[in-house]
């Protein structure tokens, strides 16, 4: 057994961003029939808890913990009565106690919470300064000295290049306590900066190397600090126990990990594929339709004549009392020939909101002029039954006339639809990152969301009728695409509205690749039409460059696809909005977005259905 005094305590000092703000909240509160007999019982006179017991035949503590949200909710109060201290119902209790069911209070309070921003994954942990907790909180005028006084045994994480910009939504689950809702913080116009106030927290790495004094902290976080206690034991067993004179505190550097949300167990029940224009035609209007309380819509492009097809449906939605905010994705091109023509859909959506403010729909249907810079397209609604469907995909919903051929998949689940939400709030900021309304109208219905889906019946791992879900970013895509090259072994197939020279580097690359390592295995790409200079005659050299390889190209033109999907083998299928022959995949982590669907027999549905076009 190692001796544990050649295995010392290691004390690692570890940044974090650190936010604090005041928050509106709502109590949660789920009253029962219990509840409402102990008030009704108080309203026939003050009482005291171990009466209360008697007449109810119930514990004691359990009669106190009752009563407690109920003198929070202003219905019951304690008075000194007859020498003794005893429970009596308020004008308020009074009124509500005759009540069939007793009313939830929705007046927000205002709270001043604070949280951590872990510098490596950007999730927030919530400081409770009011109980006490498993670690201690250093700003950095006072974190040197304490981490000096353990000596050649402390060391320090440094992260390279930090990020601290949680997502709002991910704030707003943070500080929530269980029984509570956040419905906004007061903060400045521009999203704040949690970095340019640091916190530290000294963690403590044993002779085991487990980790103490933290907060339950992501695990790439967790691995890093238990990293720099073992580099830094190995340094004081290499070069002994003196410390040099004025040395400095040792350092361990890690970097921060992209953003990337995590995947989701589906039922296959509740995962659809759309491959056709009829298909996405019906999937708009049954959204329009069928959405109950909350509809977003984000579209690349905008076509007036194609918005005034669904103009009077969204109307119509707007008037059942549906929420319906229109994001688009467009900048103002640099091209002067074209800034016309978007100077004319910025025209045409002042028309637009002017007809609806006309009919009295301002605050329920929205444009909203800020473009978002994206050229993701997805859809998010819910139902009537509580289920929340999003898809995401390769359609311009406000500027197709549904003649391409495309690839989206939806989703019924509110894990997924708590990340729509959520990406959608962030999108809501515009280029210049500016907070508004909906921005944090959305963030808010992301942490009730992904509160509610703690709650959810999810699909069993290993069941063979669930499939796995992620929603994918920009920059993983083409990291994905590697992936399905050194994973692949029999098939691997490729599609792309658009194809250029720009796509030799990201793609192209790794696909040569696997079939030199893999010799048998089957290649196809499939692309509409030559993106960017690149004329056709060049397409077509590239094309039987390509075939050289041993690729099957394929012109898919006839009709013209606008489908952008990646699959490999039977059992996985990204279908996204990046142009994966032409487009990049730097820049804005949410540029672009898919879906990476593994299980259920998609990937062959998808190229069956490609096939049926043109095989």
């Amino acid at each position: 057994m190692e001796d544990k005094k050649l295995s010392p305590m290691i004390f690692v000092k570890v940044p974090f961003g650190y936010g604090v703000h005041k928050f509106k909240l709502m109590k949660r509160i789920s009253w029962g029939a219990v509840d409402h007999l102990i008030l009704q019982t108080i309203a026939f006179g003050p009482t005291t808890p171990d009466e209360l017991s008697k007449r109810t035949s119930l514990p004691k503590q359990l009669v106190i913990e009752i009563l407690i949200p109920l003198m929070q909710a202003g219905w019951i109060e304690i008075s000194h009565i007859d020498g003794r201290y005893q429970f009596k119902i308020t004008h308020r209790g009074l009124a509500v106690s005759t009540e069939a069911d007793l009313p939830v209070n929705k007046e927000p309070i205002l709270r001043i919470r604070s949280f951590l921003v872990d510098p490596l994954t950007q999730q927030c942990y919530r400081v409770d300064k009011k109980k006490k907790q498993a670690f201690l909180i250093y700003p950095k005028s006072k974190v040197h000295r304490v981490i000096e006084q353990y000596g050649i045994y402390a060391t320090e994480v440094r992260i390279k290049e930090p990020v601290y910009d949680p997502d709002i939504s991910e704030i707003y689950s943070c500080v929530a306590h269980d029984d509570e809702e956040i419905s906004g913080f007061e903060s400045d116009a521009v999203k704040p900066r949690y970095g340019e106030s640091l916190r530290y927290i000294i963690a403590r790495v044993d002779s085991e190397n487990k980790l103490q004094g933290v907060p339950d902290i992501s695990d790439e976080l967790r691995a890093e600090i238990i990293s720099a206690g073992v580099k830094r034991r190995e340094q004081i067993r290499l070069l002994g126990s003196a410390p040099a004179k004025g040395s400095q505190l040792s350092f361990y550097e890690a970097s921060p990990l992209e953003k990337v949300f995590p995947a989701a167990l589906v039922k296959s029940s509740c995962v659809d594929l759309l491959a056709t224009p009829e298909e996405h035609r019906a999937h708009l209007t049954s959204e329009i339709r069928c959405a109950y309380s909350r509809l977003v819509i984000h579209s690349t492009f905008l076509n007036p004549s194609c918005i005034d097809l669904i103009l009077e449906d969204l109307i119509s939605a707007a008037r059942r009392s549906v929420q319906i905010d229109i994001l688009w994705g467009q900048c103002p091109p640099e091209v002067e020939d074209k800034l016309s023509n978007y100077k004319r859909v910025l025209e045409s959506i002042e028309s637009f909101q002017t007809y609806i403010d006309s009919q009295g729909l301002s605050t329920q249907l929205r444009f909203h002029r800020e473009p978002t810079n994206s050229h993701s397209k997805f859809l998010i609604s819910d139902r009537k039954s509580g289920e929340w469907h999003t898809t995401f995909g390769s359609c311009n919903w406000l500027s197709s006339n549904f003649n391409r051929i495309e690839a989206s998949v939806r989703i019924v689940d509110m894990k997924i639809g708590s990340i729509a939400l959520s990406i959608a709030s962030t999108l809501a900021m515009g280029r210049r990152g500016l907070a508004n309304n909906l921005s944090r109208d959305l963030a808010v219905q992301s942490a009730r969301l992904a509160a509610w889906a703690k709650d959810q019946k999810s699909a069993t791992p290993g069941d063979s009728n669930s499939v796995s879900v992620r929603v994918i970013t920009a920059p993983e895509h083409h990291k994905l695409a590697k992936h399905a090259c050194d994973e692949a072994e029999r098939e691997i197939f490729v599609c792309s509205h658009r194809v250029s020279y720009a796509g030799d580097r990201p793609i192209f690359t790794p696909l040569k690749a696997s079939i030199k390592a893999v010799p048998l295995i089957k290649i196809r790409i499939a692309f509409g039409r030559s993106s960017g200079e690149m004329k056709n005659q060049e397409a077509r050299v590239l094309k039987e460059k390509l075939e050289g390889h041993g690729f099957e190209v394929i012109k898919a033109d006839d009709p013209q696809i606008h489908a952008k999907f990646l699959t490999w083998d039977d059992n996985n299928l990204i279908v996204t909005s990046l142009n994966w022959l032409s487009a990049s995949s730097k820049g804005d982590y949410l540029g672009e977005l898919g879906v990476h669907v593994f299980g259920g027999g998609y990937s062959k549905t998808i190229k069956d259905s490609f096939d049926k076009f043109y095989g």
